[in-house]
């Protein structure tokens, strides 16, 4: 709020008739509603121009991270930073980080954030608006070595600016390109650098990027800070060291874009295990259902399915057996059977190739199984196998649950 409190009636009207008189100037004006406002037609035509122009101006927007460069070089070189701010601004960033210590601070325990946060203790309490106080916050490391001419530190010359963009200028340039380009081959030749960006095609950016480059180098060497006799040492070496701390972009874009295959798959994978959960729950509330239903319209609705055979490999590879204690060569004799009688109960056999009788047979409940996976006992000892808990009741109601309609 710009105010505290409602403007009085004449001050209101006042802003309201700056605020036509504004729309007027930007658009195309009519006077038949408000014909008061058509005194003001002379200044309008003269003016109108001169908006519009204002107005597009406006949105002219640089390139944000040319900008954000420049900014952060010139930022980095001056030691007399301040940041307006109010005290309850400064108090909301200290419980912000307060909260958040555990993960900004996890993998560094002898971090700065985490000794400054201790240092200052518990975050205060907001203020009351009539306390809060707008400040001018001085900006320093605690762990920077003092100087002792400070002054010497806190002057930055025209030249020390065009130095620096001209070496964020070449950084970007070099970053956009090829890593196998001939313009980058060390020792750079920023001139060649600058006309292979000029002349790029099918990229405005790039080109207004060598252009400017270009340029930098010709103003930085009239000025004395940079010699074309020995191609530029100076701002070649601050390239090339700036170069080798960055790294390559596309290897970094590369690691970037594996991380990011790897959060896509984990979450395709949560989202898998979700769906399972679901059907699993949709099973145990139809069991439950058929059971609420009385007896005599169970045993008439009940329908026996399978048994459906899986070989060992099949349950294996769908990771539903995580532990096996059949001998490699014989698992391929190994045959399980799982049988649906009911809604909600599952019978699991295990065969031998060859034998009439089974190993061994295991009558499950939906209910016992959703018991162990809440209590967290993924293990299922069948004796001569361990099975997942939660990879079998995926099976189960992929084989059984759409068969049974739920």
């Amino acid at each position: 709020m710009l105010i505290e409190q409602n403007p009085a009636e004449n001050a209101k009207r006042t802003l309201t008739l700056v605020a036509k008189m504004l729309q007027n100037l930007a658009n195309k004006p009519s006077y038949a509603k408000e014909p008061y406002m058509s005194v003001l037609q002379p200044f309008i035509q003269q003016n109108k121009e001169r908006m519009n122009k204002f107005l597009l101006d406006l949105c002219e927007v640089q390139d944000f991270y040319e900008t954000l460069e420049m900014d952060n070089y010139v930022a980095l070189s001056k030691k007399d930073l301040e940041l307006p701010i109010s005290l309850n601004e400064v108090y909301a960033m200290h419980a912000l980080l307060e909260k958040h210590t555990q993960e900004l601070v996890a993998r560094d325990e002898g971090s700065h954030l985490k000794i400054l946060l201790q240092d200052l203790g518990p975050a205060p309490a907001q203020l009351p608006r009539k306390e809060n106080r707008a400040i001018n916050l001085p900006l320093y490391s605690k762990w920077e070595t003092a100087l002792d001419d400070l002054t010497a530190a806190l002057d930055i010359t025209q030249e020390e600016v065009y130095f620096m963009e001209a070496k964020s200028t070449f950084v970007m340039i070099l970053r956009s390109l090829p890593a196998n380009a001939v313009v980058a081959r060390r020792p750079l030749r920023l001139d060649r650098v600058a006309e292979a960006a000029a002349t790029t095609k099918n990229d405005s950016v790039m080109v207004r990027k060598g252009i400017r480059s270009m340029e930098l180098l010709s103003q930085l060497n009239d000025m004395g800070m940079i010699d074309k006799a020995d191609n530029y040492a100076s701002l070649r070496d601050e390239v090339e060291q700036e170069l080798n701390h960055l790294g390559s972009l596309k290897d970094r874009v590369m690691t970037e874009s594996q991380k990011l295959e790897e959060v896509y798959q984990t979450i395709r994978d949560h989202n898998a295990y979700l769906v399972g959960q679901l059907e699993t729950y949709k099973s145990y509330l139809h069991n439950v259902r058929g059971q609420s239903e009385g007896t005599t319209k169970r045993v008439q609705s009940q329908k026996v399915l399978g048994p459906y055979k899986f070989t060992h490999a099949q349950l294996e590879k769908e990771g539903v057996i995580q532990k096996s204690n059949v001998p490699p060569n014989r698992q391929a004799n190994i045959y399980f059977n799982m049988t649906s009688p009911s809604p909600g109960t599952f019978i699991i056999s295990l065969h031998y190739k060859g034998r009439n009788r089974g190993l061994l047979e295991l009558d499950l409940k939906l209910d016992d199984l959703l018991e162990m996976q809440k209590d967290s006992q993924e293990d299922l000892d069948l004796e001569y196998v361990q099975f997942n808990v939660s990879k079998l009741l995926v099976h189960l109601n992929k084989k059984f649950a759409r068969k049974r309609g739920w």
